[in-house]
């Protein structure tokens, strides 16, 4: 008998030995308990729950717009005249900036919208300004040791160089307690525990425990939908953009990449449309949870710049606290943990 033709394996089978036929390297991936989580290249596809549609439902005090809300008319006048008599325009606009407004359900931002008939209009600005803060003694958590922790309200930045505002809260700290260092840092509308040294022999100590990751973070996050009940997300996270107290990050590859890794438990399911979780990262990269979260399809609720913000609860700035610090002792005596209530708008957003 001849020589037998070798079968060619079909075209979908065979493998190219190309640089576009080779299997890429995902640029994150996560570990989970539960629902597995499930990746196309490179992109995690949000698991479906079935049964359990998101709902909206309008505040009580809405505005339906109607025939003369239509048209030429923008938003912050139908705001001024119709849900806000007495507000400057100026504070409309700010409020708008942060959140404050929805259209059906949808965070809009812009001042100068219009509307269509039959659009809900909800309006609900934060009950105290967000700029209005001043020291209280009943926010310091802890001041022994050469450490000193507080509870930082949200909307106030950690240093100078943190935000657009110049007023901080380091600043506010100098003025009320003295000579302080900061240590470590949190978003401006991250609120809860920011540490600092008294002296700059403890801050060194600090910034080393930091850098060695011997101290241990735990944040509250109040999220879109319902992620698996634990898990570990890992990226290389690399900045896009950076201007005036505004900067962005994604997960990519470089030489500029930092590694990034979140833990994160399910501490409550709030309904079928939010989670409260408790997340532990175990590194300190800038913007890891936020940007984590929402690249596993679970953004945080009120995240302006990693959300896509369809909230379906009214947050005014993203939904994230430092509940819990636990900082290994100088002098080698027991662990200090240190740990700070939720604010009343994380209260406020459990119970809708």
């Amino acid at each position: 008998m001849g020589k037998q033709p070798q079968r060619r394996q079909p075209a979908q089978t065979r493998k190219k030995n190309t640089a576009a036929g080779r299997k890429r390297k995902p640029e994150h991936r996560s570990t989970v308990q539960g629902p597995p989580l499930v990746f196309n290249k490179g992109k995690l596809i949000p698991p479906v729950n079935k049964g359990k549609q998101r709902v909206w439902t309008a505040s009580p005090d809405a505005l339906v717009a109607g025939p003369r809300d239509i048209g030429t008319t923008v938003l912050d006048l139908i705001i001024s005249s119709r849900l806000a008599r007495g507000m400057s325009k100026r504070a409309i606009k700010r409020h708008l900036e942060n959140g404050a407004c929805r259209i059906n359900g949808r965070v809009e931002k812009f001042h100068t919208a219009s509307l269509r008939k039959g659009d809900i209009v909800e309006f609900t600005p934060p009950k105290k300004d967000r700029l209005d803060h001043d020291f209280s003694e009943r926010n310091i958590l802890y001041d022994r040791n050469d450490i000193l922790a507080y509870n930082k309200p949200p909307g106030l930045p950690v240093t100078p160089t943190d935000g657009k505002i110049k007023w901080c809260l380091q600043r506010m700290l100098e003025d009320a307690v003295g000579d302080i260092y900061p240590v470590h840092r949190l978003d401006a509308d991250t609120s809860g525990i920011v540490l600092f040294a008294r002296t700059k022999a403890m801050a060194t100590y600090l910034e080393e425990c930091f850098e060695e990751h011997s101290i241990n973070k735990q944040y509250l996050a109040i999220v879109r939908d319902h992620p698996p009940e634990s898990g570990t997300h890992k990226s290389y996270l690399i900045r896009t953009e950076k201007s005036a107290g505004i900067e962005r990050w994604k997960s990519g590859h470089g030489s500029d990449a930092r590694e990034a890794i979140t833990a994160w438990d399910v501490t409550e399911r709030l309904g079928s449309q939010a989670s409260l979780v408790t997340v532990s990262p175990q590194t300190g990269r800038y913007h890891q949870i936020r940007l984590h979260f929402s690249e596993m399809g679970f953004p945080l609720y009120g995240d302006a710049l990693y959300g896509d913000r369809q909230d379906l609860i009214p947050a005014h700035r993203h939904l994230l606290h430092a509940s819990r610090v636990i900082i290994p002792h100088p002098t080698g005596g027991k662990a200090i943990s240190i740990t700070c209530k939720k604010p009343a708008d994380f209260i406020e957003a459990i119970k809708l």
